[in-house]
């Protein structure tokens, strides 16, 4: 038996759920060449087409889960004489552990692990997590550093995930406000703050004074 979702708005067709993804080229009739680019937080990989093709298979990771979260942009785009665009594609998926097996569930809320993060993070967004959001067409993600930048990431659907580049960038360290909003709608804001501390080892030398 195979389970059909046939919510097109559903989390389930934006996440990958093995280690190698099977991807469809419906290749343009038009077209001499082909290149995908898949784009993640960790890289780039860049695979070109010389000759129609009709499937590539994306080997995500090698192992039989992954050991970290990413969101890829999928990119395939068509030329004619290798420079004239046709016609160009995006799609994204993201890889989550939960999706490979039992997922670790925190229940206690002041628990540290909600809010401390280390490295990139995989951020999900779904106008189900409020009953006011769900006629939604559209959703904004706004992070804040105290004290620093701001940015404002505006998705022309409700549901999907966003991958949030911390490793190697300028956010750096300290503490973050995250919004997520459902624009045109009574949905009141969903909050968290998070903190990035600098990794390794504090040391704290005190001098004791005799008087």
């Amino acid at each position: 038996m195979v389970v059909v979702d046939g919510d097109l708005h559903s989390s389930h067709w934006k996440t990958v759920f093995t280690n190698a993804v099977s991807l469809d080229l419906d290749w343009n009739e038009t077209a001499t060449s082909a290149k995908l680019e898949i784009c993640g937080m960790s890289g780039t990989l860049t695979t070109n087409f010389t000759t129609v093709t009709s499937n590539y298979l994306w080997q995500v990771f090698t192992e039989d889960v992954p050991t970290e979260e990413d969101v890829y942009a999928l990119t395939l785009t068509y030329y004619i004489n290798g420079t004239q665009i046709v016609e160009s594609m995006t799609s994204h998926l993201a890889v989550v552990k939960g999706a490979f097996g039992m997922a670790d569930v925190n229940t206690l809320s002041t628990s540290p692990k909600w809010s401390k993060i280390t490295g990139n993070v995989v951020i999900p967004y779904d106008s189900s997590f409020s009953e006011a959001a769900t006629n939604a067409l559209t959703s904004q993600l706004v992070i804040a550093k105290q004290g620093g930048l701001v940015e404002t990431n505006t998705f022309p659907d409700t549901v999907g995930y966003y991958g949030w580049k911390l490793a190697n960038s300028e956010w750096g360290y300290g503490t973050f406000e995250l919004s997520l909003t459902f624009p045109e709608t009574a949905a009141e804001a969903l909050m968290a703050s998070l903190t990035r501390q600098m990794a390794g080892t504090v040391l704290i030398v005190r001098q004791k004074i005799k008087f």
